[in-house]
């Protein structure tokens, strides 16, 4: 394998892969381990989620097959979909926090890019309970299901009023404001997980930084992605897969 992200060690995401694998299969049988007793099923369901989406990251960033990560998309997909189901479960995508919207932006764009089935799709909108809360979330939504609620609202504006731009520009203009968004998204969050590869010794909750975002969008638009390429925390393996290029 080689590894995508630059920041940190083939050991380091192989240790994490490893772990987090394990902790799902921890946290995926409640009644037959040690937490039962001092945790809702929800909790355990709530966990799954959360380290599948992490696992997921962790595996692309230290290289592993697209083929392979589509299955751990689709993995996390259901987990969510379990979690939601429950009826202590909480609507946690629009909590306010950043992290969370951007757990669900991310699972649409990799649904885009991994072009999962449409049933599927269907799932995980369902799931998520977008409901014309954000402009970004619903114009990505709609490459696959159209006629979504439409809405200008931007639920954080810092980071996606240059991909909203973008999206909304003249087919001329869309590649230049898609690679402005790139270049300033990641100094734009505001995210408890901003910058901890250098905030923690042990990088604990490093996943690897992509914009899975940028690449849903230039597929959407149907863009060449040249110069996105070149910039950092740009998914190009997945957008190779998207677009039907050869990737790694």
């Amino acid at each position: 394998m080689n590894k995508r992200e630059p920041l940190l060690t083939e050991e380091f995401f192989e240790q994490a892969v490893a772990y987090t694998a394990s902790s799902i299969e921890r946290f995926a049988t409640p009644l037959q381990n040690q937490y039962a007793a001092i945790a809702k099923p929800e909790v355990f369901l709530f966990a799954v989620f959360n380290k599948r989406y992490a696992l997921l990251s962790l595996k692309y960033s230290g290289g592993y097959p697209v083929a392979e990560i589509r299955e751990d998309l689709l993995a996390a997909i259901a987990s969510v979909e379990a979690y939601k189901q429950h009826p202590q479960a909480e609507d946690f995508f629009f909590n306010g926090q950043q992290d969370e919207y951007m757990q669900a932006l991310s699972l649409v764009a990799l649904g885009l890019l991994l072009h999962v089935e449409l049933d599927v799709f269907r799932r995980l909108v369902a799931a998520i309970g977008a409901q014309g809360q954000d402009y970004v979330l619903e114009w990505l939504i709609g490459r696959r299901l159209p006629g979504r609620p439409a809405t200008t609202q931007l639920l954080f504006p810092k980071t996606y009023a240059r991909l909203r731009d973008a999206l909304q520009a003249p087919a001329d203009l869309q590649p230049a404001l898609l690679r402005a968004f790139l270049a300033g998204w990641y100094e734009s969050l505001d995210t408890v997980w901003y910058n901890i590869h250098a905030h923690r010794l042990d990088a604990a909750g490093f996943t690897g930084y992509w914009c899975w975002e940028a690449a849903a969008a230039a597929y959407g638009l149907g863009l060449a992605d040249a110069e996105l390429r070149a910039l950092p925390y740009y998914p190009t393996d997945l957008a190779d897969y998207a677009f039907g290029r050869k990737a790694g």
